[in-house]
């Protein structure tokens, strides 16, 4: 993997919306909450093949598998009349009863903002045209955080930062994405960690700016973050390229090899077989990349179950840990076989 590919994993462009003349959705009465799914699902089956899912009657499985995948949120999992309506291929998920009462959102791999903004904008017009949103012509769309007032638009981009990590610049690099109205956080959003060296980049303004002027601007800052991420890439080869290429082989015979294996040493011995496969590195042989990247997800707890089906009736709790962590490894270890090789 080369350049911007080797740095941008994801993108996401998400819009927060009310509606009118209701109360926010920590106010509203269940059986509200559960029309307001039923009307959203129905407004957007003109626009392609969804499904809904109501957290009160979804198994844990089900719901856990959702979150690791990030179609929904810890919010939505604690909101009594919470739904979310997700489209086939899972790019698309519109979460009810969240926040604010519709939170959509489309999630592309790579560096597609425009995209991904262009698919999400059919689906808000398509809830909007059966819908009233809350709209005020000076402050625009009317959101339960003052935040999100305006535009009520988020974009973000995944990013796979180990260089800056590494060599200690991640600070710098933050303090300087913040100074362009930009925020950084962990792989699971606002308080969680960077695991496996990922971070989420998102705009911090959405008043007073267009959203064409968001994806823009948000675009540009990437731009910034990629070429810093690149930079370092190459100076940590050249102060520590014994000890860093040392690090990957250990971790590709780790994850090719271990008989048990937890989600952080997972996620960390992925991300240096990652690094390891960038351009400079060149001693991983990636030959599908996107099967590569759905590692990340396919590994974690809920997911590893859901995917061995091992769980019964569901159950997340079914599995033992030591069990999950058996399955991971055993589950990584013959995917990467299937999909890359050590140089």
């Amino acid at each position: 993997m080369s350049g911007e590919n080797s740095v941008v994993i994801s993108s996401r462009v998400r819009l927060a919306r009310n509606l009118d003349g209701l109360p926010f959705p920590h106010k509203l009465r269940y059986e509200q909450g559960m029309i307001i799914s039923k009307q959203v699902y129905e407004a957007l089956a003109p626009i392609g093949s969804f499904n809904l899912y109501r957290m009160a009657s979804s198994n844990e499985l089900d719901l856990d598998v959702l979150k690791e995948k990030h179609l929904i949120s810890d919010d939505l999992l604690r909101s009594v009349g919470g739904a979310v309506v997700i489209n086939d291929s899972e790019t698309v998920s519109v979460m009810v009863n969240e926040e604010d009462h519709i939170r959509e959102q489309c999630i592309m791999r790579g560096m597609k903002l425009e995209e991904a903004y262009r698919e999400i904008d059919k689906a808000d017009d398509a809830i909007s045209s059966k819908m009233k949103f809350a709209y005020d012509d000076k402050l625009g769309y009317l959101t339960c955080c003052p935040t999100n007032v305006g535009t009520g638009m988020r974009a973000s981009v995944m990013l796979f930062l180990p260089a800056l990590a590494l060599t200690d610049s991640i600070k710098s690099c933050v303090d300087a994405v913040s100074r362009l109205n930009m925020t950084v956080r962990g792989v699971y959003g606002e308080g969680s960690r960077a695991d496996g060296f990922i971070y989420q980049v998102s705009n911090s303004k959405t008043l007073g700016i267009s959203e064409r002027e968001i994806i823009s601007s948000v675009s540009n800052c990437i731009g910034r973050v990629i070429e810093s991420e690149l930079i370092a890439r190459d100076r940590l080869l050249q102060q520590s390229g014994v000890e860093i290429k040392d690090r990957v082989c250990r971790a590709w015979g780790l994850l090719t090899n271990a008989y048990s294996m937890s989600t952080d040493e997972f996620m960390s011995q992925l991300a240096y077989v990652k690094l390891g496969a960038s351009e400079g590195y060149d001693l991983i042989k990636i030959n599908d990349p996107d099967r590569f990247e759905k590692l990340f997800t396919e590994a974690q707890p809920a997911n590893v179950v859901n995917i061995s089906g091992k769980a019964l009736d569901g159950d997340l709790a079914s599995v033992t840990p030591a069990q999950r962590d058996v399955l991971r490894a055993a589950y990584v270890a013959k995917t990467l076989k299937a999909i890359a090789s050590r140089v």
